[in-house]
C-alpha cells in the first residue's frame, strides 16, 4: 500500500511541532563556557546576568523562589573552557544552623548539599561536570532540582528555627 505525498505532508505537519521541541530538548550543549550556558538559561526563562567577582573570576547571577543564586565555574583555562561548575547560594548565619543541621540535610537529600562556613553561614550547593557535554533538557533539569530542594531547603531551615525560637531563654541567675 503507497502512502500519498499529501497524506505524508499532512503527517509530517502535524509532527513538526513536536519534533521541533524533541530537538530543542535533545540538543547537545557545552557548559564549559560561561556565555553559552548564560544563553541556555535565559532560552529556558531564566535570569542570567554575567558578573565579575572582586577577584575578577566571571560567574551568572540568576533566581529561584524569590531568591538568588550564582553559577560559578571552575577549573577553566583560556581556550578550554571550564572543567565544572556549581549552582550556589548561602543564608546568612543563624543561631540554629550547625555541623549537626547541616549533617540531618545531607543525610537525607542527595543532590543539593548544604555547608557551614568559616563565618557560620549555611551554603548550598550542586555541583555539574562540564566535561564533554551534556543535552538542553539534561542542564535545565539541574536548574529545575536546584529551584526545587532549594525550596525544600527553606522549608527545613524554617521548621528547624521554629523551636529555637520558642525555647525559653535560660533564667539569670541571682
Amino acid at each position: 500500500m503507497a502512502i500519498s505525498a499529501l497524506a505524508l505532508f499532512g503527517a509530517l505537519t502535524i509532527a513538526a511541532p513536536s519534533l521541533a521541541k524533541d530537538q530543542v530538548q535533545d540538543r547537545v550543549i557545552d557548559l564549559s563556557d560561561i556565555r553559552t550556558v548564560a544563553g541556555v538559561m535565559m532560552q529556558a526563562g531564566y535570569k542570567a546576568d554575567i558578573k565579575k567577582s572582586d577577584s575578577g573570576r566571571e560567574y551568572i547571577l540568576s533566581g529561584v523562589n524569590g531568591s538568588g543564586f550564582q553559577v560559578q565555574f571552575y577549573g577553566c583555562t583560556n581556550g578550554t573552557g571550564c572543567d565544572s561548575l556549581e549552582l550556589y547560594s548561602w543564608y546568612k548565619k543563624q543561631p540554629h544552623f550547625s555541623l549537626a543541621l547541616a549533617n540531618e540535610w545531607n543525610r537525607d537529600n542527595r543532590f543539593l548539599k548544604v555547608a557551614i562556613d568559616s563565618d557560620g553561614d549555611l551554603a548550598e550547593y550542586i555541583y555539574i561536570s562540564a566535561i564533554g557535554k551534556t543535552t538542553y533538557a539534561n542542564f535545565i533539569d539541574y536548574i529545575e532540582w536546584y529551584a526545587a530542594m532549594d525550596a525544600s531547603l527553606g522549608k527545613f531551615l524554617n521548621e528547624k528555627a521554629a523551636p529555637a525560637k520558642t525555647e525559653p531563654a535560660a533564667a539569670a541567675p541571682k
